[in-house]
């Protein structure tokens, strides 16, 4: 079954009910009318699709149904009980088009619309409200309804030059239904506490969690966002993808909207809106209609669909409060399910892409209905004990999402208190056999493995051995080999202890580090700690204590740097989250520096070799697009954003514990990157540092710089680094004062077939500094960068295996005479991780 969880699927489950299916088409055109009213005998209602179909189900037999349409004719439908699917054909109506459509040269949807997006301010309840709580509870199946699944044996055939040969029995859609009808394939729940304080983020506290087979869930995934909490943002939230929402302040520009009919909601009417996106892109956009009060233009409902490889159904429902006169999201449900046509669809912000495979199949079955045409996945929430404007306590901490500790392990008695009905035997069933095949299997072991790949790490029960220690390789240490790792929360979630060791076969030396941290504070996620180093870094590299950086077994860059230097410094270490999207880190430091090339630094009142440090660190990172989890593993990055902004200031202090310099260094970065519908992307990133005093240069700026002028000129033909000025050569310009600029453009991937798509990316990167004393720095010789440096090329990607080429071109002030020094081809890697 495991194939069949990569597919989605059908519409609501039903059992005994009576189901009457069919589509509604224009008489005279033969096109599907999107969104028309079906009524039933029975009171039972529902909406067409965005292709004009319709199932309605109701506990009773259905004798007739009723179809209205704005600008056609209503028609009344007697229904045949031998017909399984029906076809209605509307008339249009000259009379209703005339008053609704041709009574004035503006469309009066979109006039409606206009007046809903001028009262968003007043209907949006995160402007609106000072503050509000609520309960949610979500449950998520991957299922499919028993009634759609043959059980029976299925014959299948080879066709070979036209001839249909008989080869076996198929028994899986028997053995389908039979396991379908006793259990759903996946389930899981949440029961979470929203808590907003107008002009904070919204917080969720997950009370209660369950995953089917997981004694420990992943905390990642009940991160994800299978539907926006409520239709007033810029964008809408559709299975973690964000959609122009119909009415966003542009949305006019960008959506055709018709008026399709008037109903009751309750408190009054709603009109209801159709709304479509004037141009077709690559990838879907929503078509759906907005239910909107006549009276205050706030929406009371909301349906959204894309129609693709996968068919994606959102509805939003809110609910009326007389007190302070507003519509408050009330519950929420997505459906996924396999399409029938071609379209790409992108789920959760492209990390998933769904797109037909156009193969010719030889193979021939007798039954259409495969067990991953019918199966789909369904999320469900439902608020509750909603509280609106009372003083709300927000827990001051350093995530969006926290995670309590005690989710896990909750009673069945607390879950009925929120579950909306009690749970079914199919879903008992399902948490009882997939737990007991996750033990069977070790796939909480599996997944944990995986989960710490993915950051660097390989997990033993106490200790996860850090990947990236053990080889590496540069032109000074040659290999260096090691070994190191940090201690998990198995070991404690107070208390860490993180070491390592390595030694280059080249330099002969061995290198090493040991410390240790405790938690003072986990909601605020600090830690205070200790740590000795005897290891070397790259002279003159821009350095950020309190960037994340991510894993890497080798850093391409490494393989020609050539000056480095050597620090022996104890360090006190502090972090601590000021915000949730402020990250703050502390260093005090002092030790012994000393560069492993010749250097010497020489001024009026210094002259060193080597060099004493005791430094001052802090490092902030802001990130106010980010959204994290405070889980009992520790805090986790669920949304990655931008833009974001790392900042750092170091004070080295003359003749405190035999400091030897007095300087104070700033470091700036700062990155964006927009990603548009087409799924290309446009990235900028801005870095530099100045420095005041007297610094010796380990502490200085080089640009970082990734080019050799090796010859024969084919051995230059290495790999690119990251950000790194490719045509620039090692130590080509030191600075105490440098900005950089990295501008990128990644188009979209050119989808030649299913495994070649290379990914052809426009780079330009420009930079200029400048140095007060180069002649302080003895027995190195460098440029000023002081008149400008540029580069151009391009990169094209993923041509084999993750491998691609890139070619850069350096001009300007800096260009050689040799036009071949100023040319730089690289090797590039991209990981793939198949998705």
């Amino acid at each position: 079954m495991k194939n069949f969880l990569f597919f989605f699927l059908v519409p609501l489950i039903s059992f005994s009910q009576t189901q009457i299916k069919g589509v509604v088409l224009d008489a005279k055109t033969k096109q599907p009318l999107p969104f028309a009213n079906v009524n039933s005998n029975s009171k039972n209602t529902t909406l067409t699709d965005v292709e004009g179909q319709f199932q309605l189900i109701a506990p009773n037999n259905i004798k007739e149904i009723t179809i209205s349409y704005v600008g056609y004719t209503s028609t009344k439908i007697t229904l045949n009980s031998k017909k399984k699917f029906i076809v209605i054909e509307l008339k249009p109506s000259i009379e209703q088009l005339n008053e609704v459509f041709i009574s004035s040269h503006q469309n009066p949807a979109v006039e409606i619309i206009r007046n809903t997006i001028k009262n968003k301010s007043k209907n949006n309840i995160e402007k609106a409200l000072n503050s509000f709580k609520f309960n949610a509870y979500n449950k998520i199946l991957i299922t499919a309804n028993p009634d759609s699944i043959q059980g029976k044996l299925d014959s299948v055939f080879q066709i070979t030059n036209g001839n249909k040969q008989f080869k076996k029995i198929d028994s899986t859609n028997f053995k389908f239904k039979k396991e379908i009808t006793n259990q759903h394939l996946y389930i899981s729940e949440k029961i979470s506490e929203f808590i907003f304080n107008k002009g904070k983020k919204k917080k969720e506290v997950i009370l209660a969690s369950r995953m089917a087979g997981l004694k420990q869930p992943i905390y990642e995934l009940f991160a994800l966002s299978f539907q926006g909490f409520s239709f007033y943002n810029e964008n809408y939230t559709i299975a973690g993808t964000n959609y122009t929402n119909p009415i966003a302040d542009k949305a006019i520009a960008q959506y055709n909207y018709k008026i399709l009919d008037t109903v009751s909601n309750g408190y009054g009417n709603s009109y209801i809106i159709h709304f479509k996106p004037i141009k077709k892109k690559e990838y879907l956009g929503i078509e759906g209609v907005l239910y909107i009060d006549t009276k205050n233009f706030s929406i009371t409902k909301a349906i959204a669909e894309l129609k693709g490889f996968i068919n994606i159904k959102a509805i939003q429902n809110y609910t009326y409060n007389s007190e302070f006169q507003n519509w408050f999201p009330k519950d929420k449900k997505v459906t996924l399910k396999k399409g029938d046509t071609n379209e790409d669809v992108a789920l959760f912000g492209g990390l998933l892409n769904f797109s037909a495979n156009n193969s010719k199949d030889s193979i021939s079955n007798t039954h259409k209905n495969k067990p991953e045409d019918v199966i789909y996945i369904v999320s469900t929430s439902v608020n509750s004990n909603i509280q609106i404007n009372k003083p709300q306590h927000v827990r001051r901490g350093s995530a969006t999402i926290l995670f309590n500790d005690d989710a896990a392990t909750k009673t069945t008695k607390f879950w009925n208190l929120y579950r909306i009905d009690s749970l079914t035997t199919r879903g008992k069933n399902a948490y009882s056999y997939l737990d007991s095949i996750a033990l069977e299997e070790g796939v909480e072991k599996k997944i944990n493995v995986a989960r710490n790949l993915l950051k660097g790490y390989l997990p033993t029960k106490y200790i996860n051995l850090d990947l990236g220690k053990i080889l590496n390789l540069n032109n000074h240490e040659g290999f260096r080999i090691g070994f190191g790792g940090i201690t998990n929360t198995n070991f404690s979630q107070k208390f860490k202890v993180e070491a390592y060791a390595a030694y280059g076969t080249k330099d002969t030396k061995f290198k090493y580090s040991i410390g240790g941290a405790t938690r003072l504070n986990k909601d605020s996620n600090t830690w205070i700690g200790l740590k000795y180093s005897n290891d070397i870094k790259e002279a003159a590299s821009l350095d950020f204590i309190a960037e994340n950086t991510s894993f890497s077994p080798i850093n391409p860059r490494n393989l020609n740097i050539d000056k480095f230097y050597n620090y022996k410094t104890t360090s006190i270490l502090l972090y601590h989250d000021i915000q949730p999207n402020i990250e703050a880190k502390i260093r005090l430091s002092t030790g012994e520096y000393k560069a492993l090339f010749n250097y010497q630094y020489v001024s009026p009142t210094t002259n060193v070799k080597e060099y004493h440090l005791s430094n001052a660190v802090i490092g902030i990172n802001y990130t106010p697009k980010n959204e994290y989890m405070n889980s009992p593993l520790g805090k986790i990055k669920v949304k990655n954003g931008y833009p974001q902004f790392a900042f750092q200031l170091t004070k080295s202090l003359k003749n405190v514990a035999g400091g030897d310099f007095d300087f104070t260094q700033v470091n700036i970065r700062t990155s964006y990157k927009i990603v548009r519908l087409r799924r290309s992307t446009t990235s900028f990133l801005f870095e530099g540092g100045v420095v005041f005093g007297e610094v010796p240069i380990s502490h200085l700026y080089n640009a970082t710089p990734n080019y050799t002028y090796k010859n024969p000129w084919v051995t230059r033909i290495t790999f690119a680094g990251k950000n790194s000025f490719e045509t620039m050569s090692y130590n080509e310009f030191i600075s105490d004062k440098f900005v950089a600029l990295h501008l990128k453009h990644e188009f979209r991937v050119f989808k030649f077939n299913k495994k070649f798509r290379p990914r052809l990316i426009l780079v330009t990167r420009a930079a200029i500094g400048d140095i007060n004393h180069p002649e302080y720095h003895k027995e190195i010789t460098f440029k000023k960068m002081n008149k400008g440096y540029f580069e151009s090329g391009l990169e094209l990607n993923s041509l084999f295996k993750g491998f691609g080429v890139s070619a850069f071109y350096r001009y300007g002030t800096y260009i050689k005479p040799e036009w071949s020094d100023n040319l730089a081809v690289k090797i590039t890697y991209n990981i793939q991780l198949g998705f």
